[in-house]
């Protein structure tokens, strides 16, 4: 079982960045791990230990902000299909470099 854990909370004052980060390592202290931007994913053994994990997220869950926790299996996270366009690609490493020398 993965559980994903996905938050948008407010940021705009110190006391918001405040709650956010508290929630954010409360999550990281769960066990989870950050997926993409507040997207947090936690590997469960079983549907019992993520239910158990949805409601310490419950309880740990600030008053302002959206949180949405959702459960898949291993075979549908394995299946999951990854695309990445960036606007600019990241240069490619040079393994070997080869040098010819010509002589007249």
């Amino acid at each position: 079982m993965v559980l994903f854990a996905m938050f948008d909370m407010p940021t705009n004052t110190k006391k918001d960045i405040k709650k956010y980060t508290k929630f954010r390592n409360k999550l990281l202290e769960m066990g989870f791990i950050m997926f993409q931007y507040s997207i947090y994913i936690r590997f469960c053994k079983s549907l019992a230990i993520a239910q158990k994990y949805e409601k310490k997220i419950e309880l740990a869950s600030p008053l302002n902000g959206s949180i949405r926790v959702i459960k898949i299996t291993e075979a549908q996270y394995k299946n999951m299909l990854v695309i990445e366009n960036y606007r600019e690609k990241p240069e490619e490493k040079v393994v070997k470099q080869v040098q010819t020398v010509l002589v007249f």
